[in-house]
């Protein structure tokens, strides 16, 4: 996977061997115009995102700009993870545990019905597990206590659920000391997330990872 932009010279690559680069930008007007175009990764911006030659759409991508409002029920995860509930019933292992439930809540629900002195029918055609997940209010959840496992947890969950191939953080550094960085990386590297930093303040070099540095002047280092 590599980063290209049309007015740099250099390149950021995520492969076996390399999951973290940063981008640091220093010239607040050139942060501006790459916020902006990380908006416009599908409609030919000026930042490139590819793998095997070929462009990587912004639905591939997570952006993070507000690392204090991760979003780990958005309405991709909710669908994904309710399809996921439903055939995970539907399988060998879930399907007599699956019918026996069903049968139960019908029953259930039937004796109710005949409690009543008025006519009631309980219909049962489109009764599957997922409607009951919708029911009992299904979501993921992380670490709340735990900055950097939050942020591990959130990886975790898009990229085993939506199957995320690049995460780009804005400025996290800030939200995090020199202790909280190194956890991180240890669990990006672990995990084998592919993440971009992109930072418009210079710190210390994370190791093991790549970086492309532009400075007020736009001077590329």
């Amino acid at each position: 996977m590599r980063m290209t932009h049309e007015e740099l010279n250099k390149e950021l690559e995520w492969n076996e061997n390399e999951h973290l680069a940063e981008f640091i930008i220093e010239s607040p007007i050139f942060f501006r115009s790459i916020i902006r175009d990380l908006g416009k990764i599908d409609e030919g911006g000026k930042i490139h995102f590819t793998q095997g030659g070929k462009a990587i759409a912004s639905k591939d991508i997570e952006i993070v700009f507000n690392p204090l409002n991760l979003d780990f029920n958005n309405r991709r995860v909710i669908t994904t993870l309710l399809k996921m509930v439903l055939k995970t019933s539907l399988s060998e292992d879930f399907y007599l545990p699956t019918n026996n439930l069903k049968t139960n809540i019908i029953k259930y629900l039937s004796e109710i019905v005949d409690s009543r002195e008025f006519n009631f029918e309980v219909e049962t055609d489109e009764f599957t597990i997922e409607s009951i997940a919708k029911a009992t209010n299904l979501h993921v959840v992380g670490d709340e206590d735990d900055f950097v496992e939050l942020i591990t947890d959130y990886m975790a969950m898009m990229t085993e659920l939506i199957e995320t191939k690049l995460f780009i953080f804005i400025n996290l550094r800030s939200f995090m000391n020199e202790d909280e960085t190194k956890r991180l990386v240890k669990n990006i590297l672990n995990h084998q997330f592919n993440v971009l930093l992109i930072e418009n303040q210079n710190r210390e070099k994370i190791e093991n990872g790549s970086r492309i540095i532009i400075d007020k002047d736009l001077c590329e280092l």
